[in-house]
């Protein structure tokens, strides 16, 4: 009875044991496989998740794989599909940096969201050709490991890749485009050109955050600098004359050049500001500009507006890159300073032509008779104002002759009365007059002295036509130590200031 014991017992011991191998062989050495999605039901790893698949002429592959110490099969696929996405941005070639643009981040952003989701099939069809091809769980002692083969579709993923390197270009080529142009326009000596874009390259550079951005302001703008003082511009005519009332004889004619000398090549498309002065008939003067261009060989002219004023004047010619200086207006404080010194350089490529104008009323033959009045309006016995006036016109050249006249006669009357008496004249041919009146507006005594106000008022006539081409009024006042010095002074002084203008305004 007690070996049948033992002998049951010894059966016992070895079929537990035998139990206990078993189950330790099939924990410790087993794998399974779980579908998800498109996943292997081989009991042993495919060949893909150690050697992974070469990418052909229509897929590429990627492939990830995740551990969970935890047995959580949730958290190895998360790994898995991490390292997949991580995959194929390396493939991708492309990274957030302090250059990228905000387009550029969101997009990338938005492809690695549509990737992930891609993957999870959470979202299928958000990233059109890529899908899991394979999914691998290996499970030992208590972790478990994921692998995910994923196919992306060659055409669609090279699609992505040149749109996402486009966006990712864009912002540093907003620098870098500009100053190239440069360059090349610089090398075939085109500086005006060359400058302009060194100064778009700048501009663009001090709004950017691209790395580096501070010595890419700088190296432009001293590009930009160095292109101007490359260039001059060359005065081909000077000191003109002409008439008023008639276009100037010729041009104001300009050669733009890389260099010093007119002979030196020239530069064409150059934009030229010209700053010129207009006067109205009033006599009111206003500046006005206008933009030319070099043509092919660097030359530009400038054609005057028909000047409607005597005496001097000029016309300026500056290099026109306004609206590009005009950007850099706003620069940080760390750049004006190169700003400032590139404006200095700029200023400098200027020229001024000079040049006068006459009146042909200095050759047309005119009479003068002009009253001094009391401030009743009765003549007296004075003729400054008349004097004052003759001595200004034929001091400038004008041919004028005093008309004699007796000054009660023309005191009050019309101008046509008046013009018809002086065509009545014997022995006088004018065919311009100049008549009024100068007559005393004002008296005062201050102590020992006494002032005297006088206000003049004279027309010039066509006598043939009768037409009035001029009107001018004067008020003058003068001082004396008798009242015979004073008016004297006043008119002579008012006749003065009325012959200034009839000289400057009368065409």
């Amino acid at each position: 009875m007690k070996g049948m014991k033992n002998k049951l017992g010894i059966n016992l011991l070895l079929i537990v044991s035998a139990v206990l191998i078993a189950s330790w062989l099939i924990s410790g050495c087993a794998t399974t496989a779980k579908k998800s999605g498109r996943g292997s039901s081989l009991k042993t790893a495919p060949e893909w998740v150690f050697t992974p698949p070469q990418s052909d002429n229509r897929y590429m592959y990627f492939t990830g794989s995740g551990t969970s110490k935890t047995g959580d099969t949730a958290e190895g696929e998360q790994i898995a599909r991490g390292e997949v996405l991580d995959a194929i941005m390396r493939y991708m070639g492309v990274k957030i940096t302090s250059e990228t643009t905000a387009v550029a981040k969101g997009s990338l952003n938005t492809f690695k969201t549509d990737i992930t989701q891609t993957l999870t099939s959470k979202s299928s069809g958000r990233i059109t050709g890529l899908q899991i091809k394979d999914r691998w769980i290996e499970k030992k002692d208590n972790s478990v490991t994921v692998y995910i083969l994923a196919e992306y579709d060659r055409n669609e993923i090279l699609k992505e890749k040149k749109r996402l390197e486009k966006l990712f270009q864009e912002k540093i080529e907003a620098v870098s485009r500009p100053e190239r142009e440069g360059d090349k326009f610089k090398k075939e000596g085109n500086y005006y050109k060359a400058s302009l874009k060194y100064l778009e390259a700048s501009a663009a550079a001090f709004k950017s955050d691209i790395a580096n951005a501070d010595i890419k302001f700088e190296r432009a703008i001293n590009k930009a600098k160095d292109s101007l003082s490359n260039i001059s511009l060359i005065k081909l005519n000077d000191n003109l004359s002409g008439f008023a009332g008639k276009p100037m004889p010729e041009a104001f004619k300009v050669k733009v050049v890389a260099g010093t000398v007119e002979s030196d090549p020239g530069i064409p498309d150059v934009s030229i500001r010209v700053s010129y002065t207009e006067f109205n008939r009033t006599g009111r003067k206003k500046v006005k500009s206008a933009v030319i261009k070099t043509n092919s060989k660097g030359y530009a002219s400038f054609v005057h507006p028909v000047p409607q004023f005597v005496g001097s004047s000029k016309v300026s010619m500056m290099i026109d890159i306004t609206s590009y200086l005009r950007v850099l207006e706003n620069v940080p404080d760390r750049f004006q300073d190169m700003v400032d010194s590139l404006s200095e350089i700029a200023l400098k490529k200027k020229v001024v032509f000079r040049f006068t104008v006459g009146s042909l009323a200095r050759k047309i033959p005119m009479g003068i008779v002009v009253a001094d009045l009391d401030a009743s309006g009765k003549p007296i016995d004075e003729a400054e104002t008349e004097s004052g006036l003759l001595g200004v016109l034929t001091g400038v050249k004008f041919n004028v002759t005093q008309i004699p006249v007796d000054k009660w006669k023309i005191a009050g009357k019309n101008d046509n009365d008046v013009i018809s008496l002086i065509k009545n004249v014997a022995g006088i041919k004018v065919k311009r007059v100049i008549f009024g009146y100068g007559k005393i507006s004002g008296y005062e005594q201050d102590k020992g002295t006494i002032i005297v106000k006088v206000t003049g008022f004279v027309k010039v006539v066509d006598i043939d036509s009768k037409e009035i081409l001029l009107s001018v009024d004067k008020t003058k006042s003068a001082l004396g130590s008798n009242v015979s010095a004073a008016l004297s002074a006043a008119f002579h002084k008012l006749g003065e200031d009325l012959g200034k203008e009839i000289a400057d305004k009368l065409r």
